[in-house]
């Protein structure tokens, strides 16, 4: 119902303008395949995952179906911070100090795991042509993060039985792309990020917003920063991709 409102109700007011990125169901790989594919021919241009295809709490060999699909489909899949797991289940909203603790540092706690999972996972060898999104994670905290998963898998990568043909870093700079609403330490360090996996984002109507003084803020976070880097962070790495400005034609 709620993809259908999307399409229908919303994106179709400006459809020059508004796109959507399908919610998938959580009730296993067929339906979510199935929902992927529907909406591929509504015209939405990626997919949003809470959980994985299968339903595991880890990355499964039946996930690669999903995956195959969505690149099949060329649908960029976007992750919102964290993956939800059955086998970890919350203890409801969180209050006070705990409450602030979480909204400031979830994408910076959470969201690491779910990365790494995917890239030391092989995701990227068997699917070469599959973008994913890390959507409101931050990037300030993403060289640190990368040196570190690159030390602990060349250590590692043998008693583990990790068979991947990159460094995880490198497949981070050519599959990831990460966004970001307020963060100078990324944008000061976007060279070690990547300025092409890096992205802005308003988060509008939410209260981590900047509106109505979104255009100040980015301002002044990007004070110095290159007109052509600036465009690509705040325009044009979306635009690339999601294949924004090209005819969309469902693959058969």
């Amino acid at each position: 119902a709620y993809n259908d409102w999307l399409a229908e109700e919303f994106c179709s007011n400006e459809p020059e303008r508004l796109f959507g990125l399908a919610q998938i169901p959580n009730i296993g790989v067929d339906e979510a395949i199935r929902e992927m594919r529907r909406c591929r021919e509504k015209g939405f241009r990626g997919v949003i995952l809470t959980a994985w295809p299968g339903g595991g709490d880890t990355l499964g060999v039946e996930d690669d179906r999903f995956f195959a699909a969505a690149q099949d489909l060329m649908m960029p899949i976007s992750i919102h911070i964290r993956i939800v797991r059955p086998g970890r289940r919350s203890t409801g909203p969180l209050e006070g100090p705990a409450a602030i603790a979480n909204m400031a540092l979830a994408g910076m706690t959470l969201f690491p795991e779910v990365m790494s999972e995917i890239i030391v996972g092989g995701i990227h060898d068997r699917f070469p042509k599959l973008t994913f999104l890390g959507v409101e994670t931050d990037v300030g905290w993403i060289p640190a993060a990368l040196e570190q998963l690159d030390n602990f898998y060349w250590r590692n990568r043998a008693h583990t039985g990790i068979q991947i043909k990159r460094l995880p870093s490198e497949y981070f700079h050519d599959h990831w792309l990460c966004t970001f609403i307020h963060d100078r330490i990324g944008i000061r360090n976007r060279y070690d990020v990547g300025v092409r996996n890096m992205a802005w984002s308003t988060d509008y109507p939410h209260h981590g917003n900047d509106w109505p003084y979104s255009r100040k803020v980015v301002g002044e976070m990007f004070d110095g920063v290159p007109a052509r880097e600036r465009y690509e962070i705040c325009a044009g790495n979306m635009v690339r991709a999601y294949g924004l400005g090209q005819t969309l034609e469902v693959p058969g």
